[in-house]
């Protein structure tokens, strides 16, 4: 499962989007999916892996308690495209 977030906390063109509690949503949905993926694997003997796509601006990765999400990760991928735009 990969999960593509671009604008942590907001700040993308719709500014109606986003909240300073997207950091702590992340880390639980982590959790979450990480919880969800292992009993998956326990049932069918397959592995699954758990990725995100963010923005690789220091602003947007700094919402996130990186070391609370990233024992639940298997990568993280740093979209290194989406520095200039309408936010």
């Amino acid at each position: 499962v990969d999960i593509d977030w671009e604008f942590p906390g907001g700040g993308g063109a719709n500014d109606t989007l986003g909240s300073a509690q997207d950091g702590d949503g992340f880390v639980l949905l982590m959790k979450d999916l990480r919880t969800a993926l292992n009993t998956l694997s326990a049932k069918t003997g397959r592995t699954y892996q758990l990725t995100a796509a963010m923005s690789g601006g220091v602003e947007k990765l700094s919402r996130v308690n990186w070391e609370a999400a990233h024992p639940y990760m298997d990568y993280i991928n740093l979209m290194s495209y989406d520095f200039y735009g309408a936010w």
